[in-house]
């Protein structure tokens, strides 16, 4: 049997990225929703809740790498069908195409970088939160004069110090 290569499609292979950018567009979102939910958690002194957001938003992450992925290989396959190197940017591809996919392609990028650009500073307020909880919590610890420096936990969730070894590295590091 003679097996053929399959013709590029680029109608195919741009709507097929559409949805790609569509489907990353919604995993960025409902992770910008976790982060936005731990830093309520956060801010409203809900420690016990960090766990369980903690867990949601290494999922939500997950979830936009595989996005991202399926992304990356939609917008390979798109530029190839219309003559552009497989490692295009959604810019070049979106220059080099016709409406509407241009202004498909344009707008998803737009909403795609704000997106980023809110996830990223969701994160970094939530580490400041994160920082300041475990700040204050130390300094409550040196007033109940337990020293919480060397303090670690074990795989229960113990407190436990570090080996007099560690701890000497610790001191000369």
């Amino acid at each position: 049997a003679v097996v053929k290569a399959m013709e590029p499609d680029p109608d195919a292979d741009l709507e097929a990225l559409a949805r790609a950018v569509a489907e990353q567009s919604e995993a960025l979102a409902h992770l910008r929703f976790k982060f936005e939910v731990q830093q309520m958690m956060l801010a409203g002194g809900r420690a016990a809740w960090i766990d369980e957001t903690t867990r949601e938003l290494e999922a939500a992450i997950a979830t936009v790498h595989k996005s991202d992925v399926a992304f990356r290989y939609h917008l390979s396959l798109a530029a190839r069908s219309i003559g552009l190197p497989p490692e295009s940017t959604l810019r070049e591809l979106a220059v080099a195409v016709g409406e509407p996919w241009r202004y498909i392609f344009e707008q998803g990028r737009d909403d795609l970088r704000r997106a980023l650009e809110a996830v990223g500073r969701l994160c970094e307020e939530n580490r400041t939160l994160l920082a300041r909880g475990f700040l204050a919590t130390s300094e409550a610890l040196a007033v109940l004069g337990i020293d919480a420096s060397g303090l670690s936990y074990d795989a229960t969730g113990l407190p436990q110090r570090p080996r007099v070894a560690a701890a000497i590295l610790n001191e000369r590091a």
